[in-house]
């Protein structure tokens, strides 16, 4: 259900000739915006002049301006009180238009555009063919001068081939109010790198949307379903961690939003291998022998698949990272709103994300160690970083050389620098031991130089030399 959060309502001015279809689509826009649960006030132009039954009301100029200026400040009236106000009506003039923009709370002008010739050759009131043989005067379009729109907001093209009143109404909403209609909404998929942390925002996703009518795949494992429950008429949203080639085709479609989460690859094989050896698949070995051994075979294909979703730039691709997530939950959901095109009530969402949160889930707080929690979703320790807690330096320059494409392309670090700097911050073992006893006799060097004098050599060259003379020594 959708609410209007201003204390005022809104208007929404459709003008065109008649026979432009201006209040078919009006009927159509009001049937939509129930189905959302509003109860908006529909002010037909003839309508009015029929209920105000005026005999002193006709369709020259002067009579035509002051019934326009009536049907504007009764839609003010009502608009003021909260009410969505749905206008089809002519309004011949530029004054109107202006008096609208300059009184109407929220408004919104849509001209309906349909060719002379076309509007002649419907005629189903027979206005036009009386007025051509004389028998009525007055007739907007044909002798009588008509204002179109200077700057409408939307432009609605009724012309052959035409279109179902439903879907230029569907188009107005969107435009004017970023709504889809009920039918019309568009299917959500959510794409994560496995272990991404998608158990914070897909619950919340999930819930809402099933509020908004959605029918929920929420299992990754149902992509077999997809294509099936499409067929429904229904609009789905569907989590998955498939590869991009499964939704080729729906990824050229309008009606399609696609979300894709990312995470640094660092955490992802970290929360990947703590899942491991909590449903005890570990068969002995510690997380460093994992993380050691799952960096020499494994995460090749979750990392390219995550890749070829990551380099996505088109309209109904939103691309969020974990990191990004974590920090403020709530701001995201009013993103992920306005790029769905449902409005979000903040209260809900906020009962959702309180509901839904580490905190709540888990039973303690982010980052605090513990077990691991599983339902449909795991929630392991909802931080960023804590590759470093397990990754000593082989780890950090092997996983570089494998996987570093990765973290270049989608932002977590520049180079390889991370690698040496992490082998630098470890406990020294072997040739580690070597390398650190080599790195303090530069830094005392470089501590005496600086007391004394210039030193004529490079020691940072020296040592590198020493280094690449030494086949056992890793450089990387």
């Amino acid at each position: 259900m959708t609410e209007n959060a201003n204390k005022e309502g809104r208007v929404l001015w459709i003008t065109g000739l008649s026979g432009s279809g201006k209040s078919t689509i009006a009927a159509a826009a009001a049937e939509q915006l129930r189905a959302h649960g509003e109860r908006p006030v529909v002010l037909d132009g003839d309508a009015v002049r029929a209920a105000i039954a005026d005999s002193k009301t006709g369709h020259d100029v002067t009579s035509r301006l002051a019934n326009a200026y009536r049907i504007s400040r009764l839609a003010q009236l009502l608009a003021e009180q909260g009410q969505t106000v749905i206008v089809p009506t002519m309004s011949l003039f530029h004054e109107i238009h202006e008096w609208n923009r300059a009184h109407l709370p929220n408004y919104f002008e849509t001209w309906v555009d349909v060719d002379w010739a076309e509007l002649c050759q419907r005629d189903a009131r027979g206005l036009y063919s009386r007025a051509a043989r004389g028998e009525v005067k007055n007739v907007a379009g044909f002798d009588l001068e008509y204002d179109r729109p200077a700057q409408p907001d939307l432009v609605l093209n009724n012309n052959p081939p035409l279109r179902p009143a439903t879907e230029l109404a569907n188009e107005l909403l969107r435009s004017a109010l970023g709504l889809h209609s009920l039918s019309q909404r568009p299917h959500v998929v959510f794409y994560n790198l496995p272990n991404a942390g998608a158990s914070a925002i897909v619950p919340i996703l999930e819930e809402w949307l099933q509020q908004e009518g959605y029918h929920n795949l929420v299992s990754p494992a149902e992509t077999f379903r997809f294509h099936a429950e499409m067929e429904k008429n229904e609009s789905i949203f569907h989590w998955t961690h498939d590869p991009l080639e499964t939704f080729t085709n729906e990824l050229e479609r309008d009606d399609f939003r696609f979300i894709c989460l990312t995470r640094d690859p660092r955490d992802v094989m970290i929360s990947n291998l703590k899942d491991v050896t909590h449903q005890g698949n570990n068969k002995g070995n510690s997380i460093l022998q994992l993380c050691r051994n799952s960096i020499q075979s494994g995460f090749n294909q979750w990392f390219d698949q995550a890749h070829a979703w990551r380099a996505l730039e088109q309209s109904n691709v939103m691309q969020i990272s974990f990191e990004e997530m974590k920090q403020n939950i709530p701001a995201l959901m009013e993103c992920l709103s306005d790029f769905i095109g449902i409005p979000v009530d903040p209260k809900t969402i906020g009962e959702l994300c309180k509901k839904y949160s580490f905190e709540n889930v888990a039973g303690r707080q982010r980052g605090e160690q513990g077990k691991i929690v599983r339902t449909q979703y795991m929630f392991r320790k909802g931080t960023s970083g804590d590759w470093a807690n397990h990754f000593d330096g082989p780890a950090a320059r092997q996983f570089h050389r494998r996987f570093g494409r990765y973290l270049r392309a989608w932002g977590y670090e520049p180079n390889g620098l991370w690698a040496k700097k992490h082998a630098l911050e470890q406990k020294p073992k072997g040739n580690g031991q070597l390398f650190a006893s080599l790195l303090h006799l530069q830094q005392m060097t470089d501590k005496y130089n600086k007391s004394c004098h210039p030193s004529r050599f490079n020691h940072e060259q020296q040592i590198k030399n020493l280094f690449q003379s030494n086949p056992r020594i890793d450089l990387n």
